[in-house]
């Protein structure tokens, strides 16, 4: 009998044991864990899609297209192709005399969205308007975004009330 309770003994005791061993182990997944880093992508859309242009030119400047300082007037603009472009500068309502909704930047015919609402304490001091202060925007395009070659910048500005936009003269540059 002693014999028989240690054999069962022994058999759930193996049982048991082998239970535990092949099964595969998943973890589950940490709810704190960072996700991956998505690759960098270049702002599409921009807030002047669907509305109407207006005939009057944008109040802006461009500070920068990538390494080229004041692109319009010191042409050519040159910049690298094969590195992170970006395009900075102010824009506003030239109508309203007021901040813009937002600035997008269109390459090519490309409408890329930008930040805008940085503080530009000289516009505001050149113009001797203390509403244009927060006017600057900035966005800057992945490298290799832009093939290398001839490319054509405007800096869409759109009204401060949302209805419309107002465009840049074209502002031509390179990209090597």
């Amino acid at each position: 009998m002693k014999r028989l309770i240690l054999t069962a003994s022994a058999m759930a005791a193996l049982g048991l044991a082998a239970c535990e061993q092949g099964k595969p182990r998943h973890p589950p997944p940490d709810p704190m864990a960072l996700a991956p880093a998505a690759a960098p992508t270049a702002p599409t859309g921009g807030l002047s899609a669907g509305l109407t242009k207006r005939a009057e030119t944008a109040g802006f400047f461009l500070d920068h297209i990538g390494q080229s300082v004041d692109p319009r007037g010191k042409p050519p603009a040159v910049t690298a192709a094969d590195a992170p472009i970006l395009l900075d500068g102010f824009g506003f309502d030239p109508v309203a005399k007021a901040p813009a909704k937002g600035v997008d930047v269109v390459i090519d015919g490309k409408t890329y969205g930008a930040k805008y609402g940085a503080a530009r304490q000289d516009v505001g001091n050149f113009f001797k308007n203390p509403a244009l202060v927060n006017v600057g925007f900035t966005t800057t395009l992945p490298a290799g975004t832009l093939a290398a070659g001839s490319h054509v910048v405007v800096v869409r500005v759109v009204a401060a009330d949302g209805l419309g936009y107002f465009d840049s003269p074209e502002i031509p540059f390179q990209a090597k």
